[in-house]
């Protein structure tokens, strides 16, 4: 990183920002070969970050252009700039996963830093919607489906070990973005507590992810419906024949620890 970059401050952003929001828009929509695009995204990395970690904060509660809570808001600066991000990256794992592509193990190390990017921005752009206490920006979930989707369709949400694959557990990762989606909704003020931050990837490690079947169940677990633009949802009962969704069954330390706080949830849910 340039020294100028780790010099960074808020007043800089009126200048480097739309530079950036506009560099990243013309990578996006421009045909190229991916390692090319590859190397544009790896140069402009630190700069995104640098960005990141000095745009004001946007505390809980409040509400853009004086809209209140729970009404449509235009995106913030950096929800602008994680979208553009995510976009690119997304673009380019479909390009690197290309069936030419499939022997050459140097493009299997470039998905791997590109999937870990990618699920990365995702996690921050849900993480941001929550601590903000406002609906995640449309087109978030969807994002997160499609990505589910396209893992799950090639058999990689596990992350194989073999020689050039990917080293970390894609399908982890994924769990915990929807465990985090689904939590919220617990929170009192819907930002997550401390503590289940740092467990949630346990959590994650511990969910069982199935495809929607009837049943019924003794623990909680979160509907997954990938057609949605929404969050994944809680459900208790039984799931019908005819729901096409994927179910994520929490482990039981994440099912007590949700029926420590329900109180909150069940009397904001009353005063809904």
């Amino acid at each position: 990183m340039t020294v100028w970059l780790e010099r960074l401050r808020p007043n800089d952003l009126h200048v480097m920002l739309p530079q950036v929001l506009l560099t990243l828009d013309q990578i996006r929509d421009q045909a190229m070969e991916p390692e090319r695009r590859l190397a544009m995204l790896r140069a402009l990395r630190d700069q995104v970050e640098a960005i990141q970690a000095v745009l004001p904060e946007h505390r809980p509660g409040t509400s853009v252009c004086g809209r209140g809570p729970g009404s449509a808001r235009p995106l913030t600066l950096e929800q602008r700039l994680t979208r553009s991000w995510c976009s690119n990256l997304q673009r380019l794992l479909m390009e690197l996963g290309q069936p030419r592509y499939e022997s050459n193990a140097r493009f299997a190390v470039y998905r791997e830093w590109t999937l870990r990017q990618l699920l990365r921005g995702l996690s921050q752009a849900v993480e941001f919607a929550v601590g903000a206490e406002q609906p995640a920006p449309a087109g978030l979930w969807r994002s997160i489906y499609d990505v589910f989707l396209y893992l799950e369709g090639r058999d990689e949400l596990q992350g194989p070990n073999a020689p050039g694959r990917y080293r970390f557990n894609p399908g982890t990762e994924l769990k915990r973005l929807f465990l985090l989606g689904g939590i919220a909704a617990y929170a009192e003020t819907a930002v997550i507590p401390k503590e289940v931050g740092t467990r949630l990837r346990e959590w994650a490690e511990g969910a069982e992810l199935n495809r929607g079947e009837s049943r019924l169940s003794e623990t909680r677990f979160l509907r997954v419906d990938v057609a949605r633009d929404e969050p994944p949802f809680w459900g208790t009962q039984a799931v019908s024949g005819a729901y096409s969704g994927w179910i994520l069954e929490v482990p039981r330390s994440m099912s007590d620890y949700l029926h420590s706080i329900e109180p909150k949830a069940c009397q904001q849910s009353e005063g809904a």
